[in-house]
């Protein structure tokens, strides 16, 4: 009598047990709607409620907190966190160190995001988010020509765009590429030769913050556009 042989499309991976753990705590989460904040239940009610180990159920909350999805410390529930940045910044960050992919890309997933943060940071910017963009744009005259200098406010004020669109997935998205967008605005500046271009990149900010700040959103989308194309001329 021969075996018969399960097809390759139809094997079943095994999964450990921490993962399976992992999924059920995701789905806890939501179904109990837990936000940000909140606790779970401690590391001994979870061993009960899923009838496995402690060394389990502290592996599976162990790498939930690893992908920014909960906070644990020793002695206290773990926590639910708001969206994180760890896992759009790890992905760039692998994608540039295992040259998967350019500063250049990296230059042109910003353009996509900031055309949209844009419009919406018009839409929907506070007055918190208006006192921001003034005080970033503000320190942005006396760091002209300094590379070192004026990134770290260019990369903030990427940041404050994206907060002021009171969208929490792309605020994230932005802020979690932010040491990506550091580098590669850093390469942009250095490539900025004179006076002329370090004004130009000046105006471009003032009056991509304005255009916000005054609720204008077309505006914002049209400036947030002609900086980007003046940024791809600084690459060639």
């Amino acid at each position: 009598m021969t075996s018969k042989k399960t097809p390759p499309n139809l094997q079943l991976q095994q999964v450990r047990i921490s993962d399976q753990i992992a999924d059920h705590i995701v789905r806890y989460i939501a179904e109990h709607k837990l936000e940000p904040g909140q606790s779970l239940p401690s590391e001994g009610e979870l061993t009960r409620l899923f009838g496995v180990s402690r060394p389990t159920v502290r592996e599976a909350t162990n790498a939930l907190a690893g992908r920014g999805l909960i906070a644990v410390s020793s002695g206290k529930s773990p926590t639910v966190l708001p969206l994180s940045k760890v896992p759009f910044s790890n992905l760039a960050q692998h994608g540039l160190a295992t040259q998967q992919i350019t500063p250049i890309q990296i230059l042109e997933v910003r353009h996509s995001l900031d055309l949209q943060a844009a419009v919406l940071a018009a839409e929907h910017r506070t007055p918190a988010d208006i006192d921001r963009l003034n005080a970033i744009v503000a320190q942005m005259p006396a760091a002209l020509g300094n590379v070192e200098a004026f990134s770290p406010l260019d990369a903030a004020f990427h940041e404050a765009v994206g907060q002021a669109t009171q969208n929490p997935l792309l605020s994230a998205i932005i802020s979690g590429i932010s040491p990506i967008l550091f580098d590669s605005t850093r390469s942009v500046h250095s490539h900025t030769r004179n006076q002329q271009e370090w004004d130009s990149v000046l105006l471009n900010h003032q009056n991509i913050a304005a255009a916000i700040i005054n609720g204008n959103a077309s505006a914002a989308r049209r400036l947030v556009d002609i900086h980007y194309v003046d940024a791809y001329k600084r690459y060639d």
